[in-house]
Order: structure tokens, then C-alpha cells, then sequence
């Protein structure tokens, strides 16, 4: 995959989880939650956690601008991280958080119809598939990007009008695959270490 922005993040890599096809890492946070950070932001503080590691020193006393990734938006990074390895279902993962998305915020006309059926069909498919647990009321599923300051409703103005499910479906399968590029490209998500079991199973 082409990176737009190369991420140094040299120094010790024991926290690195991976670095492709999306970069994840061990936050060094005393936090319980995940947070989302600009590469260039990211860069900059693993520039500091490094120095401070070589000194033998505490990273934690400074944290980049980030998102936090809570609720809903918590489960999609979770489900990341347990795909972290594999390109293909991560995409299938941004798919079904668009999916969620859409159900839960989205007043479409083909979730008005009988179609709702379909598509929570195809929810169930993908949350088995991809052990996804959604545990309902959670609000938001799309990870964020910086760039939605601009155009905070661009997945619901394209989704709400449509009529077919070929289309819905079209739809929010291109939209989720464009948020997923961005994110690949743009962002750094740090787990905070007790999460570390995700990883062992």
C-alpha cells in the first residue's frame, strides 16, 4: 500500500503493534482508552517517547492532539486491532461500522422499507465473519478524520437519498473504503496496554 506520509517512530519498537497495513501501537498512557493521532502529531511524540526511553526516563507526561475512541467508535478500532494483520478484513470492518452507521443515523428511505431487513442481514454476516460484538446504543462507528470538520454530514447526505438497496449498498461499501484510506494514510491508533490480550489469542 502507498503511504502518502512516511511515520519515522524510531527508537525501541516493542510497542509497535504494526505498521502495516494500518499502524498501530502501545499507547504510554496510564488511560483506559484508545485514541486516534495524526501521523504528523504521532511522529512528533514518538520522536519524545524515544528520547525519553534512551534516558531512561517516563514518556507519559506528554500526549498528542487525538481523538478518543469511545462507545461505538471504540469497538471498530478493537475490531482493527484484532485484524491487524490482515488488510482485507480491516476494510470489511470500516464496511460494517459504515453499515452501523447508517442504521443507527442515517434516516434512509431504504431503512424506512422492508430492504432493513437485507442489510441487517448482511450486519449479521459481518459481525460473525469478523467476530465483531456489537453491543447496541453506542452512537457513532465511522472513525474520524480531521478532514469531517469540513463536511461533518458528507456520509449522510449521500446515503439518506437513496432509494435502492443496490445503491445503499454501493454507497456505503465506496464511502468505507475511502474513510479506510484515509485512515491507513493519515492516522496512528494507540491501545492502551491492558488491552494486550486482544493480541494474544
Amino acid at each position: 500500500m502507498d503511504r502518502v506520509i512516511d511515520f519515522p517512530g524510531n527508537g525501541g519498537r516493542e510497542h509497535v503493534i504494526s505498521d502495516e497495513p494500518m499502524r498501530l501501537r502501545w499507547g504510554a498512557w496510564r488511560i483506559g482508552r484508545i485514541i486516534q493521532v495524526h501521523v504528523g502529531a504521532a511522529a512528533i511524540f514518538e520522536d519524545y517517547r524515544s528520547e525519553c526511553l534512551e534516558k531512561g526516563e517516563d514518556p507519559s507526561g506528554q500526549m498528542p492532539p487525538h481523538f478518543n475512541l469511545e462507545g461505538g467508535l471504540q469497538d471498530t478500532a478493537l475490531a482493527l486491532l484484532r485484524h491487524r494483520s490482515d488488510q482485507e478484513a480491516q476494510q470489511e470492518v470500516c464496511y460494517l461500522a459504515s453499515l452501523l452507521e447508517a442504521l443507527l443515523n442515517v434516516p434512509s428511505a431504504v431503512l424506512r422499507s422492508d430492504l432493513i431487513r437485507r442489510v441487517y442481514q448482511e450486519v449479521d454476516r459481518l459481525s460473525s465473519e469478523l467476530a465483531f460484538r456489537w453491543r447496541g446504543g453506542e452512537g457513532r462507528f465511522i472513525l474520524p478524520c480531521n478532514t469531517d470538520a469540513r463536511d461533518a454530514r458528507r456520509f449522510e447526505r449521500q446515503v439518506a437519498p437513496l432509494t435502492s438497496l443496490a445503491e445503499f449498498f454501493g454507497t456505503v461499501r465506496t464511502l468505507s473504503q475511502e474513510r479506510y484510506l484515509e485512515l491507513s494514510r493519515e492516522y496512528v491508533f494507540y491501545f492502551p496496554p491492558k488491552l494486550r490480550h486482544v493480541v494474544d489469542r
